[in-house]
C-alpha cells in the first residue's frame, strides 16, 4: 500500500513538472503582438504601451506586428492560426470579437470563442454622442425632440458599419425611439472633417478622440455612454441620466491562440494588473479616455459571452428584411 501511494505521488509530481519548467523557461525569446488594424490607430496604440512596458520586465522584446484588412480579420485569423507557444498574440477590440461574428459580409474564417485565449483585458472606451456646433440642440433631450421633428432623422456619421461606436447609435436609437440616416465613411478623419463642416449632424465615437476637438469647440458634446460620467468630460452627462440602465462600451484587449498555456495565460494576466496599477498607465489612460479593464481572464470571457449575446440581437435587427 505504501509503495502505491508514492508511485501516486510520482507521477503526480511528474505530470506537473513540464508544466513547471515551461512557466519558468517563458518566454526564452521574443514575443510578437499582432494588431489587426494599421498603425496609429487607438488600438495600436494601446497595443504599442502594453508591449513596452511588458518588455521592461519580463526580459524579452516585445513586437508590435501590423497586420491590417478583411475589418481585422486578417490578422485574427494569422493568430488564431499560429502556435499556442506563448509567442504570438493578438491585441484586439470588442468591435472584432462580438459584433464582427454577426454582422461581417464575409464568413469569417475562425470563431471568436473556440479559437482564441482570453488572456486580459487592456482597456475600456467610453463612447461619446457629438453633435455639428450649428446644430440647434445642446442637451440629449433636446436632440432627442429635434430628430423627432426630423422626418427623415439626423444625419448620423459612421466610421464603420460594424464598429462598437455605431451600434452604439442603433441601441440609442431605438431606445429613444428615433432614427438617424446612416452616413457610412472609411474611417473617423472623414466623419468629423463632415460634422464640423456642418455636413452631418450627429457622430458616435470613442471619447478619448473627441476631447480636444470639444475643448476646441469644433463639436458639440451631447452626452457620454458609459454608466457613469468619465473623469476627462465631468460635466457632459451620459445618456443613462435620460435613460437609465443604458451603458455600452469599447476594450482593447489580449488574445492568444487557441489551447494556450495556462501558466502563460496566468502570468501575462498578472503583468497586465501590474501596469495597470503604474503611474505610466495612469498618464497613458488619462490622455486617451480610457479606464483599466481589470480582471482575470475567465472574466475577460465572460465580457465577451455577454457581448456576443447582446449585439447579436441587434444584429437580427439590422438585418431582418424590411416591410415593403
Amino acid at each position: 500500500m505504501r509503495n502505491l501511494q508514492w508511485l501516486k505521488r510520482f507521477f503526480l509530481a511528474a505530470s506537473v513538472l513540464p508544466g513547471l519548467a515551461f512557466a519558468q523557461a517563458w518566454p526564452s525569446k521574443p514575443i510578437r503582438f499582432v494588431v489587426p488594424l494599421l498603425a496609429g490607430g487607438s488600438v495600436d496604440q494601446t497595443a504599442r504601451f502594453f508591449a513596452t512596458e511588458l518588455g521592461k520586465t519580463i526580459g524579452q522584446a516585445v513586437v508590435v506586428e501590423n497586420v491590417p484588412g478583411g475589418n481585422g480579420a486578417i490578422g485574427l485569423d494569422r493568430v488564431a492560426k499560429s502556435a499556442a507557444d506563448g509567442y504570438t498574440f493578438v491585441v484586439t477590440a470588442n468591435s472584432f470579437q462580438t459584433i464582427s461574428p454577426h454582422l461581417s459580409e464575409a464568413p469569417l474564417p475562425y470563431d471568436t470563442t473556440r479559437d482564441f485565449t482570453p488572456v486580459a483585458g487592456f482597456v475600456t472606451v467610453s463612447h461619446i454622442i457629438l453633435a455639428r456646433p450649428t446644430l440647434p440642440a445642446n442637451t440629449l433631450p433636446e436632440l432627442v425632440a429635434l430628430a423627432r421633428a426630423t422626418p427623415a432623422g439626423l444625419n448620423h456619421g459612421a466610421a464603420s458599419a460594424t464598429g462598437a461606436s455605431y451600434l452604439a447609435s442603433v441601441l440609442f436609437a431605438r431606445r429613444a425611439g428615433i432614427k438617424f440616416t446612416d452616413v457610412f465613411y472609411k474611417g473617423a478623419g472623414g466623419v468629423y472633417n463632415d460634422l464640423m463642416g456642418g455636413h452631418i449632424d450627429v457622430f458616435f465615437d470613442s471619447l478619448g478622440s473627441a476631447v480636444p476637438l470639444i475643448a476646441s469647440g469644433k463639436v458639440k458634446a451631447i452626452a457620454t455612454t458609459m454608466e457613469k460620467r468619465h473623469p476627462l468630460t465631468p460635466t457632459v452627462p451620459t445618456v443613462a441620466e435620460s435613460y437609465p440602465g443604458f451603458d455600452t462600451s469599447g476594450w482593447y484587449a489580449l488574445y492568444g491562440p487557441a489551447k494556450l498555456p495556462p501558466e502563460v495565460v496566468t502570468k501575462l494576466n498578472a503583468e497586465v494588473r501590474r501596469i495597470q496599477s503604474s503611474p505610466e498607465f495612469l498618464t497613458f489612460a488619462k490622455t486617451y479616455g480610457y479606464e483599466a479593464m481589470s480582471g482575470n481572464a475567465a472574466s475577460l470571457a465572460a465580457v465577451q459571452a455577454r457581448e456576443l449575446a447582446q449585439w447579436g440581437e441587434i444584429a437580427k435587427v439590422l438585418t431582418a428584411p424590411k416591410a415593403k
